[in-house]
């Protein structure tokens, strides 16, 4: 089997509290690109008494400190420290029978990005194994939210509203959109990124500020008039992000100069977009970012 796991990107994220587990709460819009990470998935079934076992293959596309971090997780380092690698052997003991599975992943989607690379890796790896577990859909998506918070939007391949720390998930109608993502050569830790919001602790509470968003937000998203929703779905974490990072704020500067309608940090950082009104402005602007900032890796999609 042949597939993408599929970087996202959020559209406004907003974190209202830190809960008594310890982890933030959440509301966004999750919205899947068609980039990613190229992975190839073999599953045999095994005679029974055989221990299940994971045969892993990469190749690293990475650039910049970002290769070896992923050399350092990879069947070249340390690769029990792997996402697919933790989760293959926790779900181990909820296979029906023993399982050989093979994988050959091609890693292009950058740590440190904001915009899922390990946990999208990890919630295409869960979705074509699952069937051979004696897990319920229900049980599925905490077993995915065990594995990283971002894990289960991963597990489905549409837009959502987001809350909880992730798994809470409202497939909504987005337009098709056209964007440029910026990889900057640095990252942000996402751990760092939390603790700078400075929430106080609160008892979890629902919230329906997603749910009963303003009418013409959700229009603006179904129908992609991008301009409107700028300044109106922020990211919070922009605000840390651009101090930590001036060049993050240029960048996005940036984005608007050369024409786009909307850009964003995406999730913690360090990964910024811009979304344009077509395909052939889109086209246009490539070369004037790429130019003005030459130290960033740039990739076009849509979605």
């Amino acid at each position: 089997m042949q597939t993408i796991t599929h970087a996202k990107i959020n559209i406004g994220l907003l974190v209202p509290y830190k809960r008594e587990d310890g982890l933030h709460e959440i509301r966004s819009v999750f919205v899947p690109i068609d980039w990613g990470d190229p992975m190839e998935l073999e599953v045999q079934t095994l005679p029974k008494g055989q221990e299940s076992t994971l045969v892993f293959h990469s190749e690293n596309h990475l650039l910049g400190y970002r290769h070896a971090l992923f050399e350092a997780v990879s069947e070249r380092g340390d690769l029990s420290k792997n996402i697919l690698s933790k989760a293959f052997s926790r779900l181990t003991p909820l296979f029906r029978e023993p399982l050989e599975v093979r994988i050959f992943l091609q890693k292009f989607l950058p740590p440190e990005g904001g915009i899922g690379g390990g946990s999208s890796n990890a919630g295409v790896f869960l979705k074509h194994l699952f069937p051979y577990t004696i897990l319920s859909p229900e049980e599925q998506i905490v077993f995915a939210k065990s594995i990283g918070a971002d894990v289960p939007f991963f597990l489905q391949s549409s837009a959502c509203f987001v809350s909880g720390i992730g798994e809470i998930l409202e497939p909504i109608s987005v337009a098709k959109g056209f964007g440029i993502l910026a990889i900057p050569p640095f990252g942000l830790s996402t751990g760092s990124m939390y603790a700078g919001l400075q929430k106080s602790l609160q008892k979890p509470y629902g919230s329906e500020v997603w749910k009963s968003l303003a009418e013409d937000l959700i229009r603006s998203l179904h129908v992609g008039d991008w301009a409107y929703l700028q300044n109106r779905l922020e990211n919070e974490f922009e605000k840390i992000a651009f101090q930590t990072q001036p060049l993050l704020k240029e960048l996005k500067l940036g984005f608007f100069e050369s024409g786009a309608d909307f850009a964003s940090l995406s999730g913690s950082g360090s990964c910024l977009y811009g979304i344009y009104k077509t395909e052939g402005k889109r086209n246009e602007a490539l070369p004037n970012v790429s130019y003005r900032f030459p130290n960033m890796e740039f990739r076009t999609f849509s979605f």
